[in-house]
């Protein structure tokens, strides 16, 4: 048998099948004695059909021969979650609340794929004196509007397809059966109330898991936070009039040191610093693809668009 790896990321991306609907697919490939459609892999890893594998490991000695691996060649994880979403996409039954939950996905991933740093994608640094230097946002804007484009949906609908996702997914921590559930059409909630769910607490989530696991209304408690104890204590009122005491100073500008020349090369030497290390952040993250070949037209590129910007900053001194 040939070993592939089950990697629980991947595995989790995919829209579950019902029992039945799993028992109906496991019955065609039997019925057919052969798996039509190939295991999709990425370095060795299932990225698309783990249910037919599973079928085929079932029933190896009738299945042996009677299937095919194609393995894709992605430039990293994120390409390849976004090929899985596309797929999914192209599905005719998708219900609404599927469809939408893989537009998020897929807007979640290409965000990432596109350069955003991992682990904090939306991100803007700052340095010097509050002056944004990287920012995602307008990057992230297009990406909404290409995929938007791509689907035949505005940008927007596509960033609250991505909140919805990321509901989806804080209740699948809870249930998976309760997520699966929401997806299916088989209970009855908006998209809005889902997408409040990463704001809540772990025992609010269970709560709405138990009711849509039983059919029941959700719980008016996931529609707000947990209120905090009114009033007071001296501690507390002592602490704010220092905090007052401290931002009144702040705007009073007789107590702040004068900003002068030294100051401002001080901060454009953190913009460069800040800079710098976001191109190294990118060339590291994206290594896959700096292969001998590629590493002149990237250098090339750094040379054409560094030198290209640097002189947008000068005509600003004009």
């Amino acid at each position: 048998m040939i070993k592939l790896k089950i990697d629980p990321e991947f595995q989790k991306q995919i829209t579950s099948l019902t029992e039945d609907e799993f028992n109906q697919l496991e019955e065609n490939i039997l019925s057919d004695g052969e798996v039509y459609e190939p295991i999709i892999t990425w370095k060795g890893i299932i990225v698309d059909g783990h249910n037919r594998w599973r079928i085929i490991q079932a029933h190896y000695d009738m299945l042996k021969d009677k299937y095919h691996v194609k393995e894709m060649d992605f430039p990293d994880r994120y390409a390849a979650f976004a090929w899985m979403y596309r797929k999914q996409l192209g599905r005719r039954n998708l219900t609404e609340h599927q469809r939408d939950y893989m537009v998020g996905k897929l807007y979640e991933v290409r965000k990432k794929s596109a350069g955003g740093q991992s682990g904090n994608e939306n991100a803007s640094k700052r340095c010097g004196q509050n002056v944004h230097i990287v920012s995602n946002t307008k990057q992230n804007k297009r990406t909404a509007e290409n995929i938007g484009a791509e689907f035949g949906i505005t940008a927007k609908s596509v960033q609250r397809a991505e909140k919805f996702s990321q509901g989806i997914d804080a209740l699948k921590e809870v249930s998976l059966d309760a997520a699966q559930k929401v997806l299916n059409g088989d209970f009855s909630v908006t998209k809005a109330r889902i997408s409040t769910l990463p704001k809540l607490e772990a025992s609010a989530i269970e709560e709405v898991a138990k009711a849509i696991l039983s059919g029941e209304p959700i719980p008016r408690q996931d529609q707000k936070q947990e209120q905090k104890p009114r009033g007071w204590t001296k501690a507390d009122r002592e602490e704010r009039s220092k905090l007052e005491a401290i931002a009144t100073d702040m705007y009073d500008h007789s107590t702040v040191p004068k900003y002068t020349v030294d100051n401002l090369v001080d901060d454009i030497h953190l913009c460069a610093e800040g800079f710098v290390q976001q191109i190294k952040n990118t060339l590291k993250d994206r290594s896959t693809v700096l292969t001998n070949e590629n590493k002149t037209i990237v250098a090339d590129a750094i040379d054409l668009y560094i030198i290209k910007e640097i002189e947008k900053v000068r005509n600003l001194l004009k």
